[in-house]
């Protein structure tokens, strides 16, 4: 008599343990990704900010803030046509440069890039961002 009573216990309880797992591994999942491309960004804007540090400062500071954008997003400051961002979907654009400090230093951030996750999307807006000091000089 008491078999009769627990009959599909088993399928009632796989199917809510099902739906709580995959729940758990797809948020999982979107944490793992978002904070992957978000240490990409970090990565790159470094080395844009560690670039721009030890370049020279010409008279054209818009030239100079194109090839840091590029160095961002590129790995390089002059790109060959066609060249892949390091970080997928960012565009030159999409980096914010300025100098500060009357030109003493220089500060690099990460403006309105989205990350496309699974079940979501996340933006970043002034972050990742850093400053560093210009050591480079002037030509």
């Amino acid at each position: 008599m008491k078999r009769r009573n627990q009959r599909g216990h088993a399928m009632l309880e796989l199917a809510i343990s099902a739906g709580v797992m995959v729940t758990c591994l797809g948020g999982t999942f979107q944490f793992g990704y978002t904070f992957y491309v978000y240490n990409q960004l970090v990565s790159a804007v470094g080395d844009g900010a560690r670039y721009a540090s030890v370049r020279p400062v010409t008279a054209d500071v818009e030239a100079d803030k194109a090839a840091i954008r590029n160095m961002v997003v590129y790995a390089e400051p002059k790109p060959s046509p066609g060249a892949i961002p390091v970080v997928r979907n960012l565009k030159p654009e999409q980096v914010r440069v300025e100098y500060v400090q009357d030109g003493a230093a220089v500060r690099v951030a990460i403006e309105g890039y989205k990350v496309d996750a699974v079940f979501g999307e996340f933006e970043f807006s002034g972050r990742p961002g850093v400053e560093f000091p210009v050591i480079g000089g002037t030509r």
